[in-house]
């Protein structure tokens, strides 16, 4: 009984986790608005995402155009929230940002191109509800 009561008193005190050191989520949801890049039209599956996080978030998706790269290059300097594109199975992008599950593979092997969300890393909550809504969102294979 004092493993259990010792757990339960350790995680009383996690009421904050998991974190967004820079807010995300709560100025999401303050603002009423998620700031989205895309490079190119998005797949149904891709656009049901949104959907799912502007139902969770009460927001609305801002979607902004551009290559991936800048888009890219604008997430890490947070004029957006996130970026929707297809990323290659061994992206160099997986180590600087935090990637969704993918929500549609289109294409095989080494040539799938995986249609992901991209965040900024450590914004815990936000990549959470991302990542959840993702997985409720896809049509790849094993993503339930």
């Amino acid at each position: 009984m004092a493993p259990v009561a010792l757990g339960a008193l350790m995680l009383s005190g996690c009421d904050h986790f998991p974190q967004d050191p820079d807010n995300t989520l709560a100025e999401i949801r303050e603002h009423r608005a998620f700031r989205v890049g895309v490079d190119s039209s998005l797949p149904p599956e891709a656009s049901q995402l949104l959907v799912r996080i502007e139902r969770a978030t009460g927001a609305k998706a801002q979607i902004s155009r551009g290559g991936v790269e800048p888009l890219l290059a604008k997430l890490e300097a947070r004029e957006i929230d996130m970026v929707v594109a297809p990323f290659g199975n061994k992206t160099p992008w997986a180590a600087q940002v935090a990637l969704s599950p993918p929500v549609r593979v289109e294409g095989e092997g080494k040539n799938a191109l995986e249609w992901r969300a991209a965040m900024r890393p450590g914004e815990n909550r936000w990549i959470m509800l991302i990542e959840t809504n993702a997985r409720r969102a896809s049509s790849a294979p094993g993503a339930t």
